[in-house]
């Protein structure tokens, strides 16, 4: 027979946890002596303790472990291999959420250390009307999201014939009278064709802009968003105007992907 000492120190756990565990009933030792009431376990009982161990660091708590023994699925293999497969299936699903969160803070920490106070100088220019045709993106209506609707641009950019610049389209973000919904068209600038069909015209006015150049992964734009709107505008007296705002690719854009891309923001001001 093995005391509980004993049992303790081959697994790495206290006295206390083994008297615990037999108050309430889960791992109960083989004889308790009468004259001493030292507890003593039988060498046939340690693959049960090494079982609710094992549970245990897994994050199951007493309970559930207790009604495993009740129901007598403490010992069956099949179960307990369904159970882990499960934990190792929620264990996959938390590894690529801290994987997520840990690309966000590694993008904090640059984005961070790349703007550190120091603000960006625009360009400002005055430019005349022009007419872009493409494919349309509504925020409240559309299905999917803007980068899925650039995927099915892309393959039917040739149906533009009269474009201007072949080698530069427009991200066109139109917004509503509302101010809460809005358009998003990509596009090339074309001279007033009839647009193939799913596809639409806008006449974009005449305008004065700030132009700033995002540099990097497309997914990174809103930082820099963010930084026209709350730190660089501001700093440069520029007051934003209700109009159409747009990027503008072109042959320095190498990708969404490519952190050597780079696009220019055109923002309405006054």
């Amino acid at each position: 027979m093995l005391t509980i000492g004993l049992v303790a120190r081959l697994y790495g756990i206290t006295a206390k946890t083994l008297r615990h565990y037999d108050a309430i009933g889960l791992f109960t030792p083989a004889r308790v002596g009468e004259d001493n009431l030292y507890r003593l376990y039988a060498p046939e009982q340690l693959p049960e303790l090494r079982a609710i161990l094992f549970l245990r660091s897994m994050g199951l708590s007493l309970d559930s472990i207790q009604e495993m023994k009740r129901s007598g699925t403490l010992g069956d293999a099949d179960y307990i291999k369904g159970l882990l497969q499960q934990r190792a299936d929620a264990i996959q699903d938390e590894m690529g959420s801290l994987n997520r969160q840990l690309q966000d803070i590694h993008r904090m920490v640059e984005y961070m250390t790349n703007t550190g106070g120091i603000p960006v100088e625009p360009k400002v220019i005055e430019k005349e009307a022009f007419t872009i045709v493409g494919m349309e993106w509504h925020s409240q209506s559309s299905e999917g999201d803007i980068p899925s609707m650039w995927q099915r641009f892309i393959p039917r950019e040739h149906e533009i014939e009269s474009k201007r610049e072949p080698k530069v389209s427009y991200g066109i973000c139109i917004p509503m009278d509302d101010c809460e919904d809005f358009t998003y068209v990509a596009c090339y600038e074309a001279d007033g064709e009839q647009p193939p069909a799913g596809m639409t015209k806008v006449n974009v006015p005449a305008q004065r802009y700030a132009v700033f150049t995002h540099k990097g992964k497309t997914e990174s734009m809103g930082e820099t968003y963010e930084l026209i709107y709350g730190k660089w505008l501001p700093l440069q007296g520029l007051k934003v105007t209700k109009g159409i705002d747009f990027e503008r690719y072109d042959e320095r854009f190498h990708g969404p992907e490519s952190e050597s891309s780079e696009v220019d923001i055109y923002i309405p001001i006054e």
